[in-house]
Protein backbone atom coordinates (compact mmCIF):
# COMPACT_ATOMS: atom_id res chain seq x y z
CA UNK A 1 0.00 0.00 0.00
CA UNK A 2 1.50 3.30 -1.10
CA UNK A 3 -1.22 5.44 0.52
CA UNK A 4 -0.12 6.29 4.04
CA UNK A 5 -1.66 8.02 7.06
CA UNK A 6 -0.46 8.41 10.64
CA UNK A 7 -3.60 9.50 12.48
CA UNK A 8 -7.11 8.14 12.97
CA UNK A 9 -8.82 11.47 12.30
CA UNK A 10 -7.02 12.56 9.13
CA UNK A 11 -4.59 15.09 10.59
CA UNK A 12 -0.89 14.70 9.82
CA UNK A 13 1.48 14.00 12.71
CA UNK A 14 4.44 15.06 10.59
CA UNK A 15 2.96 18.54 10.35
CA UNK A 16 2.20 18.86 14.05
CA UNK A 17 4.34 21.48 15.80
CA UNK A 18 4.14 19.57 19.09
CA UNK A 19 5.39 16.18 17.82
CA UNK A 20 9.10 16.80 18.37
CA UNK A 21 8.63 19.41 21.08
CA UNK A 22 6.64 17.01 23.27
CA UNK A 23 8.54 13.88 22.12
CA UNK A 24 5.26 12.46 20.84
CA UNK A 25 5.42 9.20 18.83
CA UNK A 26 2.30 10.15 16.90
CA UNK A 27 -1.38 9.26 16.95
CA UNK A 28 -1.54 5.75 15.47
CA UNK A 29 1.98 4.94 16.68
CA UNK A 30 0.83 5.62 20.25
CA UNK A 31 -2.45 3.73 19.76
CA UNK A 32 -4.43 6.92 20.16
CA UNK A 33 -2.56 8.25 23.18
CA UNK A 34 -0.48 11.19 21.88
CA UNK A 35 1.24 13.75 24.10
CA UNK A 36 -2.02 15.31 25.34
CA UNK A 37 -3.52 11.99 26.47
CA UNK A 38 -6.26 9.66 25.23
CA UNK A 39 -8.20 10.92 22.20
CA UNK A 40 -11.96 10.37 21.87
CA UNK A 41 -11.74 10.13 18.09
CA UNK A 42 -8.98 7.52 18.23
CA UNK A 43 -10.79 5.48 20.88
CA UNK A 44 -13.93 5.44 18.72
CA UNK A 45 -12.03 4.32 15.61
CA UNK A 46 -10.23 1.58 17.54
CA UNK A 47 -13.44 0.33 19.17
CA UNK A 48 -14.95 -0.12 15.70
CA UNK A 49 -11.85 -1.78 14.26
CA UNK A 50 -11.21 1.06 11.79
CA UNK A 51 -7.72 2.03 10.72
CA UNK A 52 -8.88 5.62 10.37
CA UNK A 53 -12.19 7.49 10.45
CA UNK A 54 -12.66 7.47 6.69
CA UNK A 55 -13.26 3.72 6.79
CA UNK A 56 -16.21 4.00 9.18
CA UNK A 57 -19.78 3.57 7.99
CA UNK A 58 -20.78 6.55 10.16
CA UNK A 59 -18.22 8.89 8.59
CA UNK A 60 -18.28 11.81 9.10
CA UNK A 61 -19.76 11.27 12.56
CA UNK A 62 -20.68 13.77 15.25
CA UNK A 63 -17.43 13.21 17.16
CA UNK A 64 -15.12 13.83 14.20
CA UNK A 65 -17.18 16.78 12.98
CA UNK A 66 -17.17 18.34 16.44
CA UNK A 67 -13.41 18.01 16.80
CA UNK A 68 -12.79 19.29 13.30
CA UNK A 69 -14.95 22.39 13.79
CA UNK A 70 -14.07 23.21 17.38
CA UNK A 71 -13.58 27.02 17.49
CA UNK A 72 -10.54 26.79 19.78
CA UNK A 73 -8.76 23.54 18.97
CA UNK A 74 -10.30 22.63 15.60
CA UNK A 75 -8.90 22.70 12.09
CA UNK A 76 -7.72 25.57 9.97
CA UNK A 77 -9.72 25.71 7.83
CA UNK A 78 -12.62 24.12 9.71
CA UNK A 79 -13.38 20.61 8.47
CA UNK A 80 -9.88 20.00 7.10
CA UNK A 81 -9.44 16.60 8.75
CA UNK A 82 -12.81 15.42 7.43
CA UNK A 83 -11.80 16.37 3.90
CA UNK A 84 -8.42 14.69 4.35
CA UNK A 85 -10.14 11.45 5.41
CA UNK A 86 -12.14 11.60 2.18
CA UNK A 87 -8.95 12.10 0.18
CA UNK A 88 -7.23 9.16 1.88
CA UNK A 89 -10.21 6.90 1.29
CA UNK A 90 -10.46 7.90 -2.37
CA UNK A 91 -6.75 7.17 -2.85
CA UNK A 92 -7.04 3.76 -1.15
CA UNK A 93 -9.96 2.79 -3.38
CA UNK A 94 -8.21 3.95 -6.55
CA UNK A 95 -5.08 2.02 -5.64
CA UNK A 96 -7.03 -1.14 -4.82
CA UNK A 97 -9.06 -1.06 -8.02
CA UNK A 98 -6.14 -0.54 -10.38
CA UNK A 99 -6.11 -3.42 -12.86
CA UNK A 100 -9.07 -5.15 -11.17
CA UNK A 101 -12.09 -6.41 -13.14
CA UNK A 102 -14.89 -3.99 -12.15
CA UNK A 103 -17.63 -6.61 -12.52
CA UNK A 104 -18.18 -8.18 -9.12
CA UNK A 105 -18.74 -11.87 -8.44
CA UNK A 106 -22.49 -11.43 -7.97
CA UNK A 107 -22.94 -9.34 -11.13
CA UNK A 108 -22.91 -5.79 -9.75
CA UNK A 109 -20.75 -3.35 -11.68
CA UNK A 110 -18.32 -1.53 -9.37
CA UNK A 111 -17.86 1.34 -11.81
CA UNK A 112 -21.50 2.33 -11.32
CA UNK A 113 -22.17 1.12 -7.78
CA UNK A 114 -23.00 3.85 -5.23
CA UNK A 115 -20.38 2.26 -2.96
CA UNK A 116 -17.67 2.77 -5.58
CA UNK A 117 -16.28 5.84 -3.82
CA UNK A 118 -15.70 3.81 -0.67
CA UNK A 119 -15.08 0.24 -1.83
CA UNK A 120 -12.38 -1.36 -3.94
CA UNK A 121 -14.74 -4.17 -4.91
CA UNK A 122 -14.92 -7.83 -3.96
CA UNK A 123 -12.06 -8.71 -6.31
CA UNK A 124 -9.70 -6.24 -4.64
CA UNK A 125 -7.72 -6.26 -1.41
CA UNK A 126 -9.86 -3.36 -0.20
CA UNK A 127 -13.35 -4.82 -0.22
CA UNK A 128 -15.74 -2.63 1.77
CA UNK A 129 -18.93 -3.95 0.17
CA UNK A 130 -21.83 -3.20 2.50
CA UNK A 131 -23.14 -6.78 2.14
CA UNK A 132 -19.76 -8.31 2.89
CA UNK A 133 -19.36 -6.27 6.06
CA UNK A 134 -22.54 -7.73 7.55
CA UNK A 135 -21.63 -11.30 6.57
CA UNK A 136 -19.69 -13.85 8.59
CA UNK A 137 -15.97 -13.08 8.68
CA UNK A 138 -16.64 -10.10 6.41
CA UNK A 139 -16.94 -12.33 3.33
CA UNK A 140 -19.98 -12.19 1.05
CA UNK A 141 -21.64 -15.64 0.79
CA UNK A 142 -21.67 -15.31 -2.99
CA UNK A 143 -17.94 -14.60 -3.10
CA UNK A 144 -17.29 -17.50 -0.74
CA UNK A 145 -19.42 -19.95 -2.74
CA UNK A 146 -17.98 -18.91 -6.11
CA UNK A 147 -14.45 -19.25 -4.78
CA UNK A 148 -15.09 -22.71 -3.38
CA UNK A 149 -16.57 -23.84 -6.68
CA UNK A 150 -13.95 -22.21 -8.88
CA UNK A 151 -16.27 -19.68 -10.55
CA UNK A 152 -14.97 -16.29 -11.62
CA UNK A 153 -18.53 -15.00 -11.47
CA UNK A 154 -21.95 -16.37 -10.60
CA UNK A 155 -22.97 -16.30 -14.24
CA UNK A 156 -20.86 -19.46 -14.61
CA UNK A 157 -22.97 -21.36 -12.07
CA UNK A 158 -25.51 -23.83 -13.54
CA UNK A 159 -27.73 -23.21 -10.50
CA UNK A 160 -27.91 -19.44 -10.99
CA UNK A 161 -31.60 -19.27 -11.96
CA UNK A 162 -32.81 -20.86 -8.72
CA UNK A 163 -30.02 -19.57 -6.47
CA UNK A 164 -31.13 -17.78 -3.29
CA UNK A 165 -27.73 -17.55 -1.70
CA UNK A 166 -26.23 -14.46 -0.10
CA UNK A 167 -27.00 -11.22 -1.89
CA UNK A 168 -29.64 -12.88 -4.01
CA UNK A 169 -31.88 -13.24 -0.93
CA UNK A 170 -32.18 -9.47 -0.46
CA UNK A 171 -35.77 -8.33 -0.67
CA UNK A 172 -36.49 -5.54 -3.16
CA UNK A 173 -32.98 -5.82 -4.68
CA UNK A 174 -32.98 -7.67 -7.97
CA UNK A 175 -30.27 -6.10 -10.07
CA UNK A 176 -27.34 -8.31 -9.00
CA UNK A 177 -28.98 -11.55 -10.11
CA UNK A 178 -30.41 -9.88 -13.22
CA UNK A 179 -26.97 -8.68 -14.28
CA UNK A 180 -25.47 -12.13 -13.69
CA UNK A 181 -28.14 -13.59 -15.95
CA UNK A 182 -27.42 -10.90 -18.54
CA UNK A 183 -23.69 -11.70 -18.47
CA UNK A 184 -24.44 -15.40 -18.89
CA UNK A 185 -26.43 -14.61 -22.02
CA UNK A 186 -24.35 -11.83 -23.55
CA UNK A 187 -20.90 -11.70 -21.92
CA UNK A 188 -19.11 -9.22 -19.67
CA UNK A 189 -18.06 -6.75 -22.35
CA UNK A 190 -21.60 -6.44 -23.69
CA UNK A 191 -22.86 -6.02 -20.12
CA UNK A 192 -20.54 -3.08 -19.49
CA UNK A 193 -21.52 -1.39 -22.75
CA UNK A 194 -25.22 -2.01 -22.21
CA UNK A 195 -25.24 -0.80 -18.62
CA UNK A 196 -23.42 2.38 -19.64
CA UNK A 197 -25.98 2.93 -22.40
CA UNK A 198 -28.80 2.49 -19.89
CA UNK A 199 -27.25 4.99 -17.48
CA UNK A 200 -26.53 7.44 -20.30
CA UNK A 201 -30.21 7.17 -21.22
CA UNK A 202 -31.14 8.38 -17.75
CA UNK A 203 -31.63 5.20 -15.72
CA UNK A 204 -30.49 5.23 -12.10
CA UNK A 205 -28.33 2.21 -11.28
CA UNK A 206 -29.32 0.22 -9.33
CA UNK A 207 -32.58 1.95 -8.28
CA UNK A 208 -34.32 1.95 -11.66
CA UNK A 209 -33.66 -1.76 -12.10
CA UNK A 210 -34.75 -2.74 -8.60
CA UNK A 211 -37.88 -0.62 -9.03
CA UNK A 212 -39.14 -3.06 -11.68
CA UNK A 213 -40.03 -5.36 -8.79
CA UNK A 214 -38.42 -8.57 -10.02
CA UNK A 215 -35.29 -10.17 -11.41
CA UNK A 216 -37.01 -10.71 -14.75
CA UNK A 217 -38.10 -7.07 -14.83
CA UNK A 218 -34.61 -5.80 -14.09
CA UNK A 219 -33.18 -8.12 -16.74
CA UNK A 220 -35.71 -6.97 -19.33
CA UNK A 221 -34.93 -3.32 -18.59
CA UNK A 222 -31.22 -3.88 -19.13
CA UNK A 223 -31.88 -5.80 -22.33
CA UNK A 224 -33.79 -2.80 -23.69
CA UNK A 225 -30.38 -1.13 -23.86
CA UNK A 226 -28.50 -4.10 -25.30
CA UNK A 227 -25.33 -3.03 -27.09
CA UNK A 228 -23.75 -5.55 -29.43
Amino acid sequence: MSVTFDTYCGLSCTQCEFKEKMNCPGCIASQGHPFHGACEVAECAKSKGRRFCGECGDFPCEILTRYSNDPEHGDTPAGARVERCREIKTALVAEAREGIDPVSVCGHHCNYCWMGQWCGGCRSSYNCCSYATISESGVCPNVKCAGERGFFGYWQCPELDACEKGYYTNKNEYVAKATALFIRAHGEATYTRSLKAAIDAGLDYPKSFDATGSVSGALALLEEHLQG
